[in-house]
């Protein structure tokens, strides 16, 4: 069975809320993530939260590099 995203809200505490086309809710903190490489540009707030929300995977592209993160990498 797919998922896919339906929104994602992110918080200034770096939580992410997401729901999914199904209605499930789920939060995660991206707290610890913000120390690898590949996440740290997220440490600027006004990246953080400018966050895009397409059905199999989330972006920020408002800094210097885009940060991905897809639906595979929060639910398995």
């Amino acid at each position: 069975m797919n998922s896919y995203f339906k929104s994602v809200t992110p918080y200034e505490d770096y939580t992410l809320s997401i729901v999914f086309e199904n209605d499930n809710h789920l939060e995660i903190s991206m707290l610890n993530a913000l120390n690898q490489i590949r996440f740290s540009p997220l440490k600027d707030k006004n990246i953080w939260m400018n966050l895009d929300t397409y059905p199999t995977h989330l972006e920020w592209n408002k800094g210097l590099y885009q940060v991905t993160l897809n639906i595979e990498e929060i639910l398995y």
